[in-house]
């Protein structure tokens, strides 16, 4: 975990984490990211990975005509499912390794057995024409690419601020840092940071997840950005949490309590013990009776490329689990295992999850 201390500089004069000096930069532009609602990465969207799911099923079997209408009824379904589908397409074409024109019609030979072998050999073809376009899901995301601070998937690191508090940024994250006079504020646009606060009771410390704000002077508390959910724990100390948009108040949290705000429904607090806040820093995930679709978004911010989950009933079924952040696909693998699913490895930077 490196370590570096961030001056109260304007965006623009810092350095970025590769070393290109700010004269080097692209133009500003006007700065809304404190407002803006965070959008999902390409990974983490979901209606992007149904429509990869569904590529990936018609090109395996291209004659399959029941497969074929349920393809039309997805996309004739929502508009976003179409504008999906002709992005995996348009994915798919750039690994240039399969074309999109159905074979041409074979003699008649009798009908066989599918083997195993056939399935086998179906499964290389699709991994080897997503393989190049996969890779486009490991580069970094656009909140990386514009934030002050990101780190890498399968990174941590360790920032001091200007004021002495101190920032530890977990797998694939990304904050912006804007200090003044009045506060201190720091917008979390992606995954989930542990934050150490220098007390100043005349300059409050803010910290923006999404919709949800985190005001403190003084404390230590863990913010979590998950596609389905912000989630805010405090280790000690106490923190103010509030709508931002709304400007209503939530909660009021002390040591062990945690808060989770899905993107729908009401808020949900319970406790959790102070050696398990924050976990991540120890390169666990300590599991409690959660939804695997939430230990699986959990797991992709620290697996290149793509886990694809799209049976609903298994994504729904619950587990406890304490897992092995360093080891993902194992982590998937020890997670899946009491559950009757598997993890298949159709290429180095796509993962598919299914039942045994």
């Amino acid at each position: 975990m490196t370590d570096a201390r961030i001056p109260n500089l304007p965006p623009a004069a810092r350095l970025r984490n590769n070393g290109v000096p700010h004269a080097m930069e692209a133009p500003q532009l006007p700065d809304e990211r404190a407002t803006a609602t965070p959008r999902p990465a390409l990974r983490d969207d979901p209606i992007w990975a149904e429509a990869l799911d569904w590529l990936l099923k018609t090109r395996a079997a291209p004659t399959d005509e029941a497969l074929q209408q349920a393809l039309a009824n997805w996309l004739g379904s929502s508009p976003e499912h179409a504008r999906a589908f002709r992005k995996a397409e348009r994915v798919w074409l750039l690994s240039g390794d399969l074309s999109f024109a159905r074979p041409a019609p074979r003699p008649e030979t009798p009908p066989i057995a599918p083997s195993r072998r056939i399935n086998r050999w179906r499964r290389a073809l699709v991994a080897g024409a997503l393989a190049a376009s996969i890779t486009l899901l490991a580069l970094p995301t656009w909140q990386g690419l514009t934030s002050d601070e990101a780190t890498a998937v399968g990174e941590h690191r360790s920032l001091v601020l200007e004021d002495g508090s101190r920032v530890e940024l977990d797998s694939d994250s990304a904050i912006d840092v804007h200090f003044s006079n009045g506060g201190r504020q720091v917008t979390l646009r992606r995954g989930q940071a542990f934050f150490q606060v220098t007390p100043d009771s005349q300059r409050p410390f803010q910290v923006r997840a999404g919709e949800v704000e985190v005001t403190v002077t003084g404390t230590a508390f863990d913010v979590s950005l998950a596609p389905r959910q912000v989630a805010v724990a405090v280790d000690h100390g106490s923190v103010q949490v509030s709508n931002g948009a709304a400007g209503e108040p939530l909660a009021r949290l002390a040591a062990g309590d945690r808060l989770r705000v899905p993107e729908h429904g009401a808020p949900l607090l319970d406790r959790v013990p102070r050696d398990q806040i924050a976990a991540w820093r120890n390169w666990r995930l300590l599991v409690n009776d959660r939804p695997l679709s939430e230990v699986v978004d959990e797991l992709r911010r620290y697996q290149p490329g793509l886990i694809l989950l799209q049976d609903n009933a298994l994504a729904e079924r619950r587990i406890t689990a304490a897992l092995d952040l360093r080891s993902p696909k194992s982590a998937l693998q020890a997670a899946l295992a009491p559950l009757g699913g598997q993890v298949s490895s159709w290429s180095p930077l796509l993962l598919v999850i299914d039942r045994h």
